[in-house]
Formats: C-alpha cells, structure tokens, sequence
C-alpha cells in the first residue's frame, strides 16, 4: 500500500519511511503540507499519516481539505496527534490516531486496523 506520510520533522519522516518500508508499504513523503493535496490528487495513495501540528497550515487544515475535496475525501487519514485528540480527530474525519511518538508497534497497529476497517466495508 502507499502511504502519504505529511510531517514537517525531518526525523519523523525517516522513522515512518524507515517502518512503512519494513511492513512493505510505499511511502511517499512530504515535509509541505501545502503540497499534500495536489500530492494526495496525483498519487492516490491507500493512506495518510498527517502530523498535526504544522506550521502555516497544520494538520487539521489539511484534513478539512482532503475531506472537502471529492478526489481525496475517501482516503483514510490517520492523524499523528496525542491521544488526547483521538476525539477531535474522529469528529473532523480521520480514520483514527497514530501516537506521538511513532514507533513500529503503533504504526502496525493503525495499519491493521485500518485493513480491517477496509475489509469491512467491501
């Protein structure tokens, strides 16, 4: 699966190439959230991990716009926040949370479930 990861740390980035590629997912990479919908458009991938906070347009910006855009709004996004904000995510259209900070075992997780959300709702 390709996974759009959207994060403007660097280091977070390396992490999530470095797990996604060990699960044999796909990861495309963005340190520009103002470049992750043209970016989400172009390469339709099975997923979104999207950093909250962002500077300029953060990640609850750039989840309304995925959601608002018809070409993107069917993608699962996982929001990389505290768990504290799994609610707010839910309510504004994420598939679920991933915690700060990523690590294999909470990537694998959100992986999973969200296989199995998808496998529900064929």
């Amino acid at each position: 699966m390709r996974v759009l990861v959207v994060n403007d740390d660097q280091n977070v980035l390396d992490v999530a190439e470095r797990l996604l590629i060990g699960d044999g997912h796909v990861p495309i990479l963005t340190g520009a959230p103002q470049a992750a919908l043209q970016i989400a458009r172009s390469m339709r991938p099975g997923a979104i991990f999207l950093d909250v906070l962002m500077p300029g347009f953060d990640g609850w910006d750039l989840l309304a716009a995925l959601k608002a855009d018809p070409e993107t709004s069917d993608i699962p996004v996982l929001m990389i926040c505290m768990l504290g904000e799994r609610r707010k995510a839910l309510v504004a259209g994420a598939a679920g949370v991933i915690a700060k900070p990523l690590d294999a075992a909470g990537v694998r997780a959100a992986m999973a479930r969200l296989a199995t959300r998808q496998s529900s709702s064929r």
